[in-house]
């Protein structure tokens, strides 16, 4: 009987042996395929994970190139509109140039706008450049897939015959008499197997972590834990994030300067060409109500807590208002005052107060200030680390998203927990972004930008002080053409600002608009009207081409007279005084006096006038000698000269118009000028008048020649008669008065290459000029001489 039980219990033993063996056998099989999909699951997470956290990098990047790319476009189209200003429609062309206290303002602005425009160019060219090489060089080398080699994929596969390696309590463990043991872990002091929970698991379950668990010794998460991507990226935004914030600034900076530069543009444009007065009270509140609203936009707070902040910003956009009532009493027809004109000043200078306080400003908002914590990170707002100096004032206008510090918990790294390690003990910290002072380079730049427009604030404030001092405008040569294209065609209305009379612009048509309404202004008027169309209506009268005038006397030869010249002398316009007869030369200052009767010419240098300055023609007056120059002044050398010098001082007279090829000026014996001009390419006399009641000198008559392409000479020996010496030796003198007949006089007996001036020295008795290759000059008399 023992014997019997004691196989029928080896025979139970037996069976339950094998079937304890047989259910352990199945499910470590089932395992072995579990863990097999659990490798390739896992990896299958973790490279859709790094393949999420590639476009993490794309898109951060992206943000920055798209916001670069819209300030190119912008900066692009910008460029033009700038250079259109400056450039296509420069004020001054079409009409006279706006008073000198309106383009201080206008080109200030204009200017500083072109320089904050150059500025946000560049500096958005280089984010967008730095920023795509640095995700470039993230998704090369950084942030890659997973992806387990060949011997992972071996390590991660079983085979069945790998059951036997297992324990004999794992292989013959009955269910639910004898528990699987608990899940151990590697204690790091002892190196041995400790129990990690009370879960109870098959041996070959932990063999499963030792050995497909990667162990690079990396940090374990928590709930400060940040995926190392983000930390990196944070870090290599230090490059660019400076540039980007600075160009946004520059773009707003730009288009402050820009639309006041606009608006004053616009009112001059309708004031010195349209002619108006309502439409530029209409324009200028658009450019005003768009300026304050972007300002208004972009600043969102104080710049500096606690510190000195004037809201300028709230004030700057009104600038052109005071501009277009300022241009809307110096282009009206109000009575020029120093009451009106002292207003107006100080308007302007109001506005140039407004803009440099202004310029300050600005430099005060784009000061960069480091925050004592971080914002807030919420949805569809801009955020910046506290380590990132954004200027207060436009943290919310820039768009700066960098990348997060910290995620939602219950969005945990698979590839931070596949590299932590197995042992708790020494592990390698996880990488934070560097640590660094950040890159200030773009707020020094931006800074430099700054302080320049200021500076050219100062420069032109200091210029304007100097010109109401000194005069508008009296440092540089002015224009005197009576008649330029297009105003003779279309008369342009100029300002009385720099000389309290709009016939000062008489270049540009400024005198043709009688703009008053008094009657004393209007008896004026028709006073100077009579005054230059009596002249005229004479001329008109006795035709104003000279060969329909009355016949001309037979021609009467001239006299070559030889005469000892001083040395490299070259005479071109003769003048008769009481002494003798005055050679004068066109590029030196200097004349020679001839004596008729011994036929010899001293020398006489003509003292005090302008180097560069040469003589365009000369005629004889009660006291000495009248020169006109190129510039278009007039000069009399009076009183006696010794010492082969004549002592000369400029007449206080306004100068003739520009464009003068010759011309010669007479005083009258009302006290006033008259003068004959020519001009290139024309083919008349032009005579003007300049009387004490005018301050311009005033068309007067009109004598046609027979071409415009001969080299014409003027003398006027006394008001009322001229004398033309034209190149091919032919002389005209006319009677002014509109009474005589006109000779034609020539030198049969002598062809010099080319005749100069010549001049009447009394009565019927003409002197003349001639030179030739390689000869001395000579003097041609009459007859009678």
């Amino acid at each position: 009987m023992p014997v019997i039980e004691a196989a029928e219990a080896a025979a139970v033993a037996a069976g339950v042996a094998r079937e304890a063996f047989a259910y352990n056998r199945e499910n470590y099989m089932f395992d072995a395929g579990l863990r097999w999909a659990r490798f390739n699951t896992g990896y299958g997470f973790a490279i859709a994970q790094a393949s999420q956290y590639r476009e993490d990098i794309s898109d951060l990047t992206e943000f920055v190139v798209t916001k670069a790319d819209t300030y190119h476009t912008v900066g692009t189209i910008c460029f033009v509109l700038n250079f259109q200003l400056i450039m296509a429609g420069r004020l001054g062309v079409h009409g006279p140039s706006p008073p000198g206290w309106l383009l201080g303002l206008y080109w200030t602005n204009i200017c500083g706008a072109l320089c904050f425009l150059v500025m946000f160019t560049w500096m958005a060219m280089h984010a967008g450049a730095r920023a795509t090489a640095g995700a470039a060089h993230m998704r090369t080398r950084s942030v890659r897939l997973p992806i387990p080699t060949p011997s992972m994929l071996d390590q991660a596969r079983v085979t069945g015959n790998s059951f036997e390696k297992q324990r004999l309590q794992d292989m013959f463990r009955i269910p639910f008499v004898k528990p699987a043991g608990k899940e151990t872990e590697v204690d790091p002091e002892t190196g041995y197997q400790v129990p990690a929970s009370d879960r109870r698991i098959p041996k070959w379950f932990n063999d499963e972590k030792l050995e497909l668990r990667k162990d690079q010794g990396g940090a374990t998460q928590d709930e400060t834990s940040c995926p190392e991507h983000f930390e990196l990226y944070r870090g290599l935004q230090e490059e660019w994030w400076a540039y980007d914030v600075y160009s946004r600034i520059g773009v707003t900076f730009f288009f402050s300067h820009w639309l006041t530069a606009a608006s004053l543009y616009s009112m001059c444009h309708i004031f010195t060409e349209l002619r108006c007065m309502w439409p530029a009270w209409t324009v200028v509140p658009c450019f005003v109500t768009a300026h304050y609203g972007i300002l208004h936009l972009e600043i969102s707070k104080c710049p500096r807590q606690g510190a000195l902040n004037v809201p300028m910003e709230r004030i700057v956009p009104f600038v052109p208002f005071l501009a277009v009532l300022g241009m809307n009493i110096d282009y009206s027809v109000l009575t020029p005052t120093p009451f009106l004109q002292g207003f107006i000043y100080f308007l302007s200078w109001v506005g140039y107060v407004i803009q440099f306080l202004w310029s300050l400003r600005l430099l005060q908002l784009a000061s960069p200030q480091c925050s004592s914590q971080d914002a807030p990170d919420l949805p569809g707002q801009p955020w910046a680390p506290k380590e990132w100096p954004v200027p207060p004032a436009f943290e919310r206008s820039v768009y700066v998203v960098a990348a997060p510090r910290t995620v939602d918990p219950t969005q945990p790294c698979i590839l931070q927990e596949m590299k932590a390690a197995r042992v708790q003990g020494d592990k390698i910290p996880q990488k934070k972004a560097k640590v660094c002072e950040a890159s200030m380079l773009p707020w020094k730049l931006f800074r430099g930008a700054c302080i320049t427009v200021i500076g050219m604030w100062v420069l032109i404030m200091v210029g304007r002080a100097f010109e109401m001092v000194n005069g508008e405008r009296f440092l540089l040569k002015q224009e005197g053409r009576v008649e330029r294209w297009p105003s003779h065609m279309q008369p342009w209305m100029a300002p009385w600002t720099r000389k309290g009379s709009r016939n000062e612009m008489c270049h540009a048509g400024g005198c043709d608009r009688r703009l008053s309404e008094s009657e004393t202004e209007l008896a004026m008027a028709a006073q100077k009207l009579v005054t230059a169309l009596t002249p005229i209506a004479g001329a008109l009268e006795n035709s104003a081409r000279l060969p329909s005038a009355t016949p001309a006397t037979s021609p009467k030869a001239l006299a070559a007279t030889e005469v000892s010249w001083p040395e490299s002398f070259a005479p071109e316009y003769l003048a008769s005084l009481d002494r003798g007869l005055a050679a004068i030369a066109r590029k030196e200052h200097r004349m020679a006096l001839v004596d008729l009767s011994s036929k010899v010419a001293t020398s006489v240098t003509l003292e005090g006038l302008e180097a560069l300055e040469e003589i365009i023609g000369a005629a004889s007056s009660k006291v000495g000698l009248l020169l006109t120059l190129s510039s278009g002044s007039v000069a009399e050398c009076s009183g006696t000269f010794a010492a082969g010098s004549w002592m000369c001082s400029y007449v206080a007279a306004p100068k003739l118009p520009t464009g003068v090829a010759s011309a010669t000026v007479a005083r009258t014996a009302t006290g006033g000028y008259r003068a004959a001009c020519t001009f290139d390419g024309e083919d008349s006399v032009v005579l003007f008048e300049l009387t004490p009641e005018l301050s311009e000198w005033a068309p007067a008559g009109e004598i046609g020649l027979p071409s415009a392409d001969i080299d014409v000479t003027l003398s006027l020996s006394n008001p009322e008669q001229l004398v033309i010496t034209m190149g091919d030796g032919s002389m005209i003198k006319r009677d002014l008065t509109g009474k005589h007949q006109t000779k034609q006089m020539t030198d049969p007996t002598s062809s010099p290459s080319k005749f100069h001036g010549g001049c009447c020295m009394g009565g019927n008795k003409i002197a003349q000029l001639s030179s030739g290759m390689g000869m001395l000059p000579k003097l041609h008399l009459s007859h009678s001489h």
